[in-house]
């Protein structure tokens, strides 16, 4: 594997964490960001580095503006990173280039001090033959220009399967980027995975940005995270079988929103078995009734929370204090119907996790402060 010293890339400090860091109490602080149905999520170190993992959707796009005062994406990732006590974002890393996980990085990168970029280099998708005008900025091939114009000037990782990134107290193992995944099994994987099989779970998805997803495994002291980007449901399955070669995560970010059959491969799903999980989906985008009821089914869960109800299936809510950010009226919800991206204001509750380096995980619901913490092994 190549290990890549993230601290060391800017300002040529060591890696390693001192006596002192390693004794600390504090708690790596992970907030999944409400971007309306797009990707941001931010991991603060405490040693205080700060890791953002997608930045939602560019300006004038989406539920913005809203009555909680913002108008973007960057605006709510602003002010999450602000409650933290971060004022510049040590690392950001796009996993793709579909325009609700990198089409907020132009304006966030003009309201806030960003140092190194991490993708999985060049996009793969060019733009189709004809594409109008008002629809190339919703394709790969118009967020990557914007995107290189975004991060000039800023050092930038192309992350391969494999790497090892170190930020603080944070290590993260790239398991796949632009479509490659790392050639075997991860320490503690390896066992033959019996979801295996599947005629459906074994299908081939076209080639896309979200095969080439930057996939991360994120370990703190003794807990294993999941973020796997949009990561499409055949890189799963390859991932998974024969056999699993990511091994057991206690927290798992939901890939692709909770969207079913393009994502979250039941082999793959299973053969994580999390602890906990977070579904950052929104009410109009994610939140498939497969996804919920294949993590609601999951033997040893002990926590399954969720950005936002679903608009369309709202006899799936669960406990409604694991979610963060309930329906509005059926009239605003019908409103906005005939439009594919775009969902009532709300106040963009977030869902914030607190990890334990000896493992402990609790959630915290931004919208009523309900919390449960959760122990792992």
């Amino acid at each position: 594997m190549r290990r890549l010293c993230a601290a060391a890339l800017l300002a040529a400090a060591p890696c390693l964490m001192t006596a002192a860091s390693a004794q600390t109490e504090k708690p790596l602080r992970i907030v999944s960001i409400d971007v309306e149905g797009g990707a941001a999520t931010l991991f603060v170190t405490p040693e205080g580095k700060s890791l953002l993992i997608d930045t939602g959707w560019e300006p004038n796009f989406g539920e913005m503006p809203s009555p909680d005062g913002t108008q973007q994406s960057a605006d709510r990732i602003v002010r999450a990173a602000k409650a933290l006590g971060v004022s510049k974002l040590d690392y950001v890393l796009i996993t793709h280039y579909h325009d609700d996980h990198s089409g907020g990085t132009t304006a966030l990168a003009a309201k806030m001090p960003i140092g190194t970029f991490i993708d999985h280099g060049p996009n793969g998708d060019p733009l189709p033959p004809g594409t109008p005008p008002d629809k190339v900025i919703n394709r790969p091939g118009g967020q990557y220009p914007l995107y290189v114009k975004a991060i000039a000037g800023h050092p930038r990782i192309i992350a391969r399967a494999g790497d090892v990134i170190q930020i603080g107290s944070l290590t993260d193992t790239i398991v796949a980027s632009d479509g490659k995944l790392i050639d075997a099994p991860l320490p503690g994987a390896g066992a033959a995975n019996p979801d295996c099989g599947g005629a459906d779970e074994q299908r081939k998805l076209p080639v896309n940005e979200n095969t080439r997803s930057v996939a991360s495994l994120l370990r703190f002291g003794k807990v294993t995270i999941a973020q796997f980007g949009d990561l499409s449901w055949d890189r799963e399955y390859e991932l998974a079988c024969p056999v699993d070669r990511i091994g057991k995560v206690n927290l798992l970010l939901v890939t692709q929103h909770g969207s079913a059959d393009v994502s979250s491969n039941p082999a793959q799903v299973r053969a994580m078995h999390p602890d906990v999980a977070i579904m950052p989906n929104g009410g109009k985008k994610g939140g498939d009734p497969k996804v919920i009821r294949l993590l609601a089914q999951l033997p040893g869960l002990q926590g399954f929370w969720r950005l936002h109800d679903s608009f369309a299936h709202p006899e799936l809510i669960g406990n409604p204090d694991r979610v963060a950010n309930l329906n509005p009226p059926r009239a605003a919800i019908e409103k906005v119907a005939d439009k594919p991206y775009e969902a009532p204001p709300d106040m963009g509750f977030n869902i914030m996790a607190e990890v334990t380096r000896d493992g402990a995980i609790t959630v915290i619901n931004g919208r009523n402060g309900y919390r449960q913490t959760y122990n792992v092994d």
